[in-house]
């Protein structure tokens, strides 16, 4: 895939992102704290795919993206680990709210937290694109 066309793929994923913080902070002001939890990941998910794009890194399933975020924006020194660990945190708690039937719904101050954390990391993504050229 050439430079344009990955620059072109990154602006509809980053469409895809402010969606995502919309909706979840739209969610977290009717108290839909699961569904915040859930549009904060896709954020945080799609994000992780630009940048991972812009490396010439692909990858579809979430445990390939969460893998790569560490191979190819971590380790390298791009971003820092503090990141990977919003990232596990924000995935984990996706994934009890979205599957496991008996959990309970985070509290509303942990959502708030939980978003606040995936905007930055969102922020963090975007100035590592703004860096690279991307967008």
């Amino acid at each position: 895939m050439d430079q344009a066309t990955r620059k072109a793929y990154i602006r509809l994923r980053l469409e895809k992102v402010q969606a995502n913080l919309t909706a979840a902070q739209d969610n977290l002001a009717l108290g839909h704290v699961q569904t915040v939890v859930n549009r904060a990941y896709y954020a945080i998910f799609h994000i992780t795919s630009a940048a991972l794009l812009w490396l010439q890194v692909e990858r579809v399933k979430h445990a390939g993206i969460h893998a790569s975020l560490g191979e190819y924006l971590i380790k390298p020194g791009f971003i820092e680990p503090e990141y990977g660990k919003i990232f596990t945190r924000v995935r984990r708690e996706r994934e009890k709210q979205d599957y496991d039937l008996e959990a309970n719904p985070p509290s509303l101050s942990d959502t708030t937290q939980l978003l606040k954390d995936a905007k930055r990391f969102v922020a963090r993504l975007e100035r590592f694109l703004h860096e690279q050229g991307a967008i």
